[in-house]
């Protein structure tokens, strides 16, 4: 067997490659640009081009697949159908993978997905079992970043972004919430809530949803919540990237759960991961024994470059939603509660950017000092906008913002200030632009703020 991947570099096409190459499968691959997992694969020796050419699709390739940045018009893609060779899309192709796999946990909504993924793996690992998974993100705890192989089910990263996600099915199922971040890739509001409960009615075993969102709270045989649900949050207590919360099970009973990861939002994913490993038969003290050593994602909330002499220090965080940023902001005043935030954001998606323009610049007041980078527009159609819109409503707001013409130039004038926290948001290439800066600090001259 002999498989194809255009668009290999993706951190859920990487996976893929991996699992398959793994298993003896034969995989070549192409990518737009060198990134950190066309390197990976090329070092597991994976035959990875470059750039997309025909040449690099071989006549005895038994299958292509692709990922949806890629056009129609790839020449690689218009060879395959010259050739008649079967093309598959990622999300199909997964689908094949995880459905003989079980048990099969599956982790999808709007805000979470990746760290409660991950959570579930970590936590699984540690009661002593060992599925396979495939993340999307990098992660100290899998083997290979984005995936592990295993020998005992499947966790899974469950992407709506499409429709289509609700044609799998899988044993168990956590939906984080749905806010309607795809809304562009869907009929309209009815289709996206109706992708749900198709998704639901597939699901073999539990449901775990969250009490206090809108559209999928009532999908759920179990919920959690903010004091309400069968799991219900209680209170919580922080100490600086420490942070320790209370919660009430089913049965009325009270447990208290340690995270050295910061933030509120990531109590909830974690009372999502008890809440559901507890009700298919887990000790629900175990598994908070099991979070307490679980650390974050690459780039939730990663602390790229630190200087407790100054007080100088750099984030990366892949926050993209307006409710992803708030509680990122909110995060960092926590742990950073003397330190001035300046906030360098690159909006994702000119759909998004368009849609939500004005709880983009509403969830980026928590900040000092706001730049806005020009939108990265993964595989979109450029829509006809700018990131413009987001300072113009800053300044409305009587905020510091401005517009970064070019990132690149902005790095060269950004000056590294005392008592500052430096926060690179987004999901495009701002990680790039924060090394970049990073490798400035380290041969700093301070300013006093």
């Amino acid at each position: 067997m002999k498989i194809h991947m255009v668009g290999i570099g993706g951190i859920g096409m990487s996976a893929l490659a991996m699992h398959w190459f793994l298993k003896g499968i034969e995989i070549t691959g192409s990518n737009i640009e060198v990134n950190d997992r066309t390197d990976y694969l090329k070092d597991l020796g994976v035959e990875v081009h470059i750039g997309h050419s025909e040449s690099f699709l071989s006549e005895d390739v038994d299958e292509v697949v692709i990922t949806r940045a890629i056009s129609h018009g790839n020449p690689e893609v218009l060879k395959a159908k010259r050739l008649r060779i079967p093309i598959r899309a990622r999300d199909e192709a997964l689908r094949e993978v995880i459905k003989d796999l079980h048990p099969s946990f599956a982790v999808t909504g709007t805000d979470g997905k990746t760290t409660t993924t991950a959570m579930i793996y970590h936590t699984l690992r540690k009661l002593e079992s060992n599925p396979y998974v495939f993340l999307g993100g990098i992660h100290p705890d899998l083997e290979h970043g984005n995936y592990s192989s295993g020998d005992q089910g499947v966790v899974f990263e469950l992407d709506e972004s499409v429709p289509t996600f609700s044609s799998y099915v899988v044993d168990h199922l956590i939906i984080t919430n749905a806010r309607g971040d795809h809304l562009e890739s869907y009929k309209d509001k009815r289709e996206y809530v109706k992708s749900f409960v198709d998704l639901v009615s597939n699901v073999k075993g539990v449901v775990v949803t969250f009490a206090d969102d809108e559209i999928t709270s009532d999908l759920g045989k179990v919920t959690f919540g903010i004091g309400k649900g069968d799991f219900k949050f209680l209170e919580r207590r922080v100490l600086g990237r420490l942070q320790s919360f209370t919660f009430e099970d089913p049965g009325g009973k009270l447990h208290s759960a340690d995270l050295i990861v910061p933030g509120f939002h990531n109590c909830l994913n974690a009372l999502a991961v008890i809440a559901l490993l507890s009700v298919i038969g887990y000790d629900i003290d175990e598994i908070a024994e099991a979070l307490k050593d679980f650390q974050s994602v690459y780039r939730r909330f990663t602390i790229s470059f630190s200087s407790d002499t100054d007080r100088i220090f750099v984030l990366d965080d892949y926050a993209h939603t307006p409710e992803e940023i708030e509680n990122l902001i909110k995060t960092v005043r926590e742990v950073f509660p003397r330190e001035k935030v300046v906030a360098i954001f690159q909006p994702h998606r000119y759909s998004r950017t368009l849609r939500e323009n004005n709880k983009l610049a509403h969830s980026l007041l928590g900040a000092d000092e706001i730049y806005i980078a020009e939108i990265y527009g993964a595989f979109e159609e450029d829509l006809g906008i700018s990131s413009r819109i987001i300072v113009d409503e800053l300044v409305k707001s009587g905020r510091n913002a401005q517009f970064v013409e070019d990132l690149n130039d902005f790095i060269k004038s950004l000056d590294a200030k005392e008592n500052t926290v430096y926060l690179f948001i987004g999901a495009g290439d701002i990680i790039y632009y924060s090394g970049k800066f990073v490798g400035k600090l380290k041969n700093r001259e301070v300013v006093k703020n």
